[in-house]
């Protein structure tokens, strides 16, 4: 593990379906080695994030920041991340993983966006 450089993460939740927000801060997971820590300077609120707050998606999501779509700048990395560098300008859409097998149906035909091991912001 690469210690982190934010210890505190601050935004608005939703604690409960509905549009309604307040303030809420909590302690983020330690930063794994394929791990890149980001500090957001701009966010994205789509109709997913709109679905999700008004709990169309389950109960199970609450509290949360809506807003997955961001841009910032790369503060620490893991030490197996050799493609950004601290101080870069980055972007993260919707999804931040797939497993890129060529084993992978979907992956090896460049459907990663349906890869069965995605991982969503």
């Amino acid at each position: 593990m690469t210690e982190g450089k934010i210890n505190t993460i601050r935004g608005w939740a939703a604690k409960k379906a509905g549009i309604e927000v307040e303030p809420w801060t909590y302690t983020p997971r330690p930063l794994g080695d394929n791990d890149v820590e980001i500090k957001i300077d701009y966010c994205g609120i789509c109709g997913t994030d709109m679905h999700i707050l008004k709990g169309a998606r389950g109960t199970d999501l609450f509290p949360v920041i809506v807003g997955h779509e961001i841009v910032g700048r790369v503060v620490a990395k893991g030490k197996n991340v050799t493609h950004v560098q601290e101080d870069s300008v980055v972007g993260v859409g919707a999804q931040v993983y797939a497993c890129l097998e060529s084993t992978c149906r979907e992956c090896s035909r460049g459907l990663d966006p349906h890869c069965p091991k995605k991982v969503f912001t």
